[in-house]
């Protein structure tokens, strides 16, 4: 199934971040997140991800939650979850996964019945985490 048109894009910077042994080598990340989004419902976005792992060179996985706060004064919540690994530069992860919406506002309805791709890639040192959602056709 090809990805269609870009939808979104999207920065944040971590506001905190929680580490959790969960045992037998497996780590939980959960930051909390503050960015901005531009493209078909731009403006502030506000989320948690939360990354489980068991250590360098395995897929780690993820799940984020959060809500866009659009400059027209829509709100849309969204989920997203999927994989990730280490990019091999520095301490950086590429992460790829799935994205639904739901929102009120008749303007956006369309997200209601959409699922997208989403592809991010997050900088532990900087603390900053940049992407974009496509159309999953």
């Amino acid at each position: 199934m090809p990805l269609g048109k870009v939808l979104r894009e999207f920065t944040a910077k971590a506001m905190s971040v929680k580490q959790t042994d969960l045992g037998g080598g497996r780590v939980q990340v959960e930051v909390n997140l503050s960015g901005e989004s531009t493209g078909q419902g731009s403006g502030q976005v506000l989320s948690t991800l939360v990354i489980e792992g068991s250590g360098p060179g395995r897929p780690s996985t993820y799940h984020m939650t959060g809500v866009l706060l659009g400059a027209s004064g829509s709100v849309m919540r969204f989920t997203s979850s999927g994989v990730g690994m280490r990019t091999g530069e520095g301490h950086k992860s590429r992460f790829r996964g799935a994205v639904s919406y739901a929102t009120e506002d008749p303007q956006l309805a369309e997200f209601n019945t959409m699922i997208a791709a989403a592809e991010f890639e997050a900088d532990p040192l900087t603390q900053t985490l940049k992407g974009a959602v496509c159309e999953w056709k």
